[in-house]
């Protein structure tokens, strides 16, 4: 089982400066505990965006495999 969970961060852009952004982290079940799979630190600077990303990707049990072809369709 796949848990998707928002993270922030912060990034530097030439153009903008330092700015808030937030990625997902994915862990998997395994056995007593969870291991981290996977994590992406930039993918929107909108928080409500990227928790319902980790809701949606988390109810439908999306393999981190196909990540970032689905993300591709969201951004």
């Amino acid at each position: 089982m796949y848990r998707y969970l928002p993270i922030e961060s912060k990034a530097f852009s030439p153009y903008l400066g330092f700015y808030q952004t937030f990625g997902l982290r994915v862990l998997r079940t395994k056995g007593n505990g969870e291991e981290e799979v996977m994590i992406l630190p930039d993918i929107s600077t909108d928080f409500a965006f990227t928790l319902r990303l980790a809701s949606l990707f988390t109810t439908k049990q999306l393999d981190p495999f196909h990540l970032l072809d689905v993300l591709g369709e969201f951004l």
